[in-house]
């Protein structure tokens, strides 16, 4: 299971867009972990629709974990995904995803 630990509310975020989205093969992933690059990059494009769709909920207001604007998350989100991908040995692969975003 992916939890992140210094920034639990990175995994609660990721977690409602997986979910109100119902993007069952993040939702799989998240329950599993990052296993292969390919779950990696997978999961890294994920988190940064997750980024487009905070960014799109805030101009809607539309309120998500108690607050409609949520983008001073996104230096944690940045941390939390590049922490656990380096200790898997992927984070070349969150870099990579960044910069083509």
């Amino acid at each position: 299971m992916i939890e992140f630990m210094r920034f639990p509310h990175v995994g609660e975020i990721i977690d409602h867009y997986a979910n109100s989205l119902d993007d069952k093969e993040i939702l799989s992933l998240i329950k599993a972990g990052v296993k292969t690059r390919d779950d990696a990059y997978i999961f890294s494009k994920f988190v940064l629709r997750v980024i487009d769709c905070m960014a799109s909920d805030m101009q809607k207001e539309v309120t998500v974990l108690g607050s409609v604007d949520n983008t001073s998350m996104i230096p944690d989100i940045d941390y939390e995904i590049s922490l656990y991908l380096a200790r898997k040995g992927m984070d070349d692969i969150w870099d990579e995803v960044c910069n083509e975003w």
